[in-house]
């Protein structure tokens, strides 16, 4: 892309140089109580970057507003996507625990004894002899 401007650009001077040399001859410009007395050439390409000159200052305002609202909402969208994100992890974690309401694990209670006491042992009874 950068390629192709340069040429474009190349291709513009060109065509500048060759207007320049074939447009010689003496003008006489008068602006206000001004008189300039220069080649057509010279006043016709200052007109041309005065021009330009002109078009960018009146586009420049507009397109720095753009590129700051640009970053603005970007910004904002960021803020929304980590936002998003948090209220999905919440959400499956409610929803596990939902699933655990319902539907608890089908183990056994294991009993449960006092923290110093083992479960008593009852020792074997001897049988009475046959």
């Amino acid at each position: 892309m950068i390629s192709i401007l340069l040429i474009l650009a190349l291709a513009i001077a060109i065509i500048a140089v060759i207007f320049a040399l074939q447009n010689t001859a003496a003008v006489t410009v008068s602006f206000f109580v001004w008189q300039f007395h220069e080649s057509l050439a010279l006043v016709l390409l200052l007109t041309v970057i005065l021009g330009v000159l002109i078009g960018t200052l009146t586009i420049l305002p507009g397109s720095i507003r753009s590129k700051w609202r640009l970053s603005s909402q970007r910004k904002k969208i960021d803020l929304l996507e980590k936002s998003l994100q948090t209220e999905k992890v919440q959400r499956e974690e409610a929803v596990r625990q939902l699933e655990l309401l319902k539907n608890p694990p089908a183990s056994e209670p294991e009993p449960v004894f006092p923290s110093n006491e083992t479960p008593d042992v009852v020792p074997p009874v001897p049988l009475p002899p046959a």
